[in-house]
């Protein structure tokens, strides 16, 4: 997917017509000043200028797991329950080499994001694609996974609020996941790095909110989303112990731990009394309005999203993921990311994100509307 970004966007440049960047979700906002704040309080202490626990600070583990309560009700062990990462990605190529063996099955969303199977198989483990169709609103059936691929299962991935559809998952569908997860002894990894991120709809529950869920499931919260820190890598995991536990064991030789400055900026985030993601919702939510009012000007049919960044468009008929995103770029002066990119059940959409802002957004709208694509 990305190779793709990077190939398009040369192409671009290198014509002299920079395309309107609509394709990496990379938060275009600042951090919050309070955020931003802490952590230049926090760089001038020599003590955190040391190699930080690898476990992360007790504090901000604590915050955590205070988070976790008062936005899921979900209660949670600091100790053995809690992991401080370096954000999303790596953590989650940890976890794959904590949990898996070479040939064990990995079960990956599909469409979702790509490094899910990627981590699998560095590890040597298959991947197996579970099918999300828009007609079941994007979740998966776990019904249709064959009993035998089920057996061999260790991982499952997740991840709602869902990139690329935008969909998020109801509370009874985990109660239905954590049945299965325990019936086939299945560690269910749920990445919710857009769980603050919402339109017009209840805030999405966690996975570890249903029963049973602490004991087949770990999760990861990242603040590059919810708080625009992306650049700084802290986030947690938070699940079964068994699961922390071996997370740790794995992460104790792989990262050197996070910059103590920069677990003091996390705290303040997840500490936070000033409201700071419903402002960010809101802003969010007006971009999403202004791009999708204009995509559905231009004649484009739009999935409109209940959170994350992203909005899907359908590709006109006959047109591949790849093709009417190498139209957007070269006839439009917009990039996009095809489909594809997040598996096979990503062709016939191209993902469009609003990490620009309303200037570039309506010059984005009106260079569509000037191609005729459809």
């Amino acid at each position: 997917m990305f190779s793709f970004i990077d190939r398009e966007q040369d192409l671009a440049e290198r014509t002299g017509h920079p395309p309107v960047p609509l394709d990496v979700d990379d938060c275009d906002l600042p951090t919050p000043p309070h955020v931003v704040e802490a952590m230049r309080r926090a760089e001038r202490e020599p003590a955190l200028h040391r190699h930080p626990l690898h476990q992360g600070a007790s504090l901000l583990r604590e915050a955590a797991s205070g988070f976790l309560a008062r936005r899921f009700g979900v209660a949670t062990d600091p100790e053995t329950e809690v992991l401080v990462t370096p954000g999303g990605r790596e953590s989650m190529a940890h976890l794959a080499l904590a949990r898996l063996d070479w040939d064990d099955v990995v079960l990956v969303p599909d469409p979702a994001p790509p490094s899910y199977a990627t981590w699998a198989r560095f590890c040597g483990a298959e991947v197996v694609r579970v099918p999300l169709r828009e007609e079941n609103g994007f979740l998966p059936d776990l019904d249709a996974i064959p009993a035998d691929v089920a057996r061999r299962a260790k991982l499952f991935w997740i991840c709602y609020p869902h990139d690329p559809t935008g969909a998020v998952a109801p509370r009874a569908f985990y109660d239905e996941l954590v049945r299965f997860a325990l019936r086939h002894d299945i560690l269910v990894a749920s990445d919710a790095a857009y769980s603050e991120i919402y339109y017009d709809t209840e805030p999405p529950p966690s996975f570890l909110e249903s029963p049973g869920a602490m004991a087949c499931g770990i999760e990861f919260h990242s603040l590059s989303k919810a708080y625009n820190i992306p650049g700084a890598g802290v986030g947690f995991a938070a699940g079964d112990p068994q699961a922390v536990g071996a997370l740790r064991a794995v992460k104790t030789h792989m990262d050197p731990g996070t910059f103590g400055a920069v677990q003091h900026a996390a705290m303040a985030a997840f500490t936070d009394t000033t409201g700071y993601p419903d402002r960010l919702r809101a802003t969010f939510r007006a971009r999403v309005k202004l791009l999708c009012d204009g995509l559905e000007e231009a004649g484009l049919e739009v999935l409109r999203p209940r959170a994350t960044f992203h909005t899907l468009v359908r590709t006109p008929a006959g047109t591949t993921s790849e093709r009417f995103a190498d139209e957007l770029l070269r006839r439009a002066g917009v990039s996009s990311v095809p489909g594809t990119g997040f598996g096979p059940g990503g062709e016939g959409y191209v993902r469009l994100t609003v990490c620009a802002d309303t200037e570039r957004l309506t010059e984005a709208v009106r260079r569509i509307k000037a191609a005729r694509l459809v």
